[in-house]
């Protein structure tokens, strides 16, 4: 009687031990699933702010007078896959595709050929840019279906 009591008493503790292994094992892959997913909107949110100084910058050196006004600059960031046999890494998935679009130009001169600008009186130029920031989730199942993900910033800047 009691070697049946102490086998069905190891068998209890053995599947109690595997349910709780399951179970903690379940909430870290969530915990790193979820750390994940914020450290690649953290990334998105920090490529946005730089692209936008990037922009600034890119504005302030392009000569206007010569070639138009700077409307957008492209970019791919942090992709591995990029080389000559693919040159749309991050279209597979990795890195970041980046957008910026200057939408609107304040206080241009009226001699520049900027069809986005609106003259003001005070001196004071000024830009609306847009960034777009996408990537693609990296623990989907099949990267090549799983849905981009945008992170969008608009600001006013001084030039």
């Amino acid at each position: 009687m009691r070697k049946a009591f102490s086998l069905f008493t190891a068998i209890v503790v053995l599947v109690l031990m595997a349910g709780v292994t399951a179970l903690v094992m379940n909430i870290s892959g969530k915990v790193v699933k979820e750390t994940t997913a914020q450290y690649r909107k953290e990334q998105a949110m920090l490529l946005a702010k730089s692209y936008t100084e990037f922009a600034i910058l890119a504005i302030q050196g392009h000569n206007m007078k010569t070639n138009g006004c700077l409307r957008t600059i492209n970019g791919i960031v942090n992709s591995t896959v990029l080389n000559q046999a693919n040159p749309n890494g991050a279209n597979e998935g990795e890195g970041y595709r980046v957008t910026v679009r200057m939408r609107r130009y304040i206080g241009l001169p009226a001699d520049l050929n900027c069809t986005v600008n609106t003259p003001s009186t005070s001196g004071d130029a000024s830009a609306l840019i847009d960034v777009n920031v996408r990537y693609k989730d990296p623990d989907a199942t099949d990267i090549s279906t799983a849905p981009w993900i945008n992170y969008n910033r608009r600001t006013l800047q001084k030039l």
